[in-house]
């Protein structure tokens, strides 16, 4: 039996049912874009939270003031306690040979205003170290130095989206600006970082050193996390044990009182959020599912019906001497043709909806070969498989009967 001539009859006999052959390849479409969309946007995804935890810093672990609790996939505080303070960064750095680099930080909203511009942006009070840990650099000026912050001066760094709102996109170094009805001198703009996992913008923030925002802005006497950044990833997993009493005696917490300190590691920030990217990946995937299945059970449908139309073919076929495994050949090549068109469909759109979704999200491009690979051979085979009991009551009408059935 001449294949390519069998598979061109059954790509004519489909294309006299235009509309039939649309409607029944669509869910097959459907299910194979829905997988290419969702792999591809879930492995962007997932390449977005890597590249937004290794910008708050490589091999870091972050000493908290409160304790936090996970809901959901997301951590939320639960508790704050006012007893870590800058002497503890210093402790830290001095007592523990596998820190690289510690920095307290303190943080909140703040009114900047500059020449008639009045707008809310984030004050971060940072010890210098903080633009090691983070890989910043001045895009324009200067970083402040630690001879800054011992001496508290007041001067700052701004982000870019505060060179937007704020200073109408001109060069600010060298211009005072007010927070909270103190004056700053801009000294540098930092590099742009992009937003954080919680989609905030990172650019939309002022740093300045931590002993200054202290005093001269939020008056507080404890600072609300230490970043430290460790000499090697080997040592993280170790870092939190090695704290721990050191913070313990300092805060001078007695045997059995629970720790007024919590840690959070990367892998923990990026582990909560690729959990929550893969159960939603998995819960669309099974929705995908489910739509190549009904668009199998669409196939199923159409073949039944096109037996019943064809009975006269089928018949005069077989009375001239056509084998059953022609006909049988010659619909699973019909049912297969019908999920490899949808699957074809379905594979564009589902490759320009992940182009998309990038780019509007802002996510790392991804190219999901592999969900490709899967969904068109996956499709193919729900086709094969629901066109097979067609195409075996196909085969095995008997010539008379088949004829006169038709008559």
């Amino acid at each position: 039996m001449n294949l390519a001539r069998t598979l061109g009859i059954s790509l004519e006999v489909l294309m006299g049912h235009r509309l039939r052959t649309l409607l029944s390849s669509s869910g097959i479409a459907i299910g194979v874009a829905a997988v290419v969309l969702m792999v591809g946007a879930g492995q962007a995804a997932e390449q977005d939270v890597v590249g937004k935890v290794r910008a708050m810093g490589t091999n870091l672990v972050v000493v908290q003031a409160g304790r936090f609790k996970s809901f959901g996939g997301r951590t939320h505080q639960v508790a704050t306690f006012t007893t870590l303070t800058p002497r503890d960064v210093d402790l830290l750095s001095r007592q523990l040979p596998d820190i690289s680099v510690a920095a307290g930080l303190v943080q909140g909203a703040v009114v900047a205003r500059y020449q008639g511009v009045r707008t809310r942006t984030t004050l971060a009070g940072a010890q210098p170290g903080v633009f090691s840990i983070r890989g910043m650099t001045a895009s324009s000026g200067r970083l402040y130095t630690d001879a800054d912050e011992r001496s508290l001066q007041r001067v700052a760094v701004v982000g870019p989206t505060v060179v937007t709102n704020v200073f109408n996109g001109s060069d600010p170094v060298g211009r005072t600006v007010e927070l909270n009805k103190t004056l700053f001198t801009v000294i540098g703009v930092a590099s742009p970082r992009g937003q954080d996992l919680s989609g905030n913008d990172q650019d939309d923030v002022i740093y300045v050193p931590l002993s200054t925002a202290m005093v001269r802005v939020f008056h507080m006497t404890y600072i609300q996390s230490i970043l430290i950044q460790g000499a090697s990833p080997d040592v993280l997993s170790a870092l939190p044990a090695e704290i721990t009493p050191i913070l313990r005696k300092s805060h001078r917490l007695r045997e059995g009182k629970d720790d007024d300190f919590s840690f959070q590691d990367q892998s923990q920030l990026m582990q909560s959020e690729k959990d929550t990217s893969q159960a939603f990946t998995l819960l669309v995937g099974s929705v995908a599912g489910v739509s190549l299945f009904t668009g199998g059970v669409g196939i199923l449908a159409v073949m039944l019906i096109s037996i019943r139309e064809r009975t006269r073919e089928i018949g005069l076929r077989r009375a001239i001497g056509g084998r059953r495994r022609d006909i049988m050949t010659q619909f699973i090549l019909e049912a297969g043709s019908l999920s490899g068109m949808g699957g074809a469909v379905g594979i564009i759109i589902g490759i320009a909806g992940n182009l998309i979704t990038c780019h509007m999200l802002k996510w790392p491009l991804v190219w999901p070969w592999s969900a490709t690979l899967f969904s068109a051979v996956l499709s193919m085979a729900m086709g094969v498989a629901f066109g097979l009991y067609p195409a075996m009551k196909a085969a095995r009408l008997e010539p008379a009967t088949a004829l006169h059935a038709a008559g």
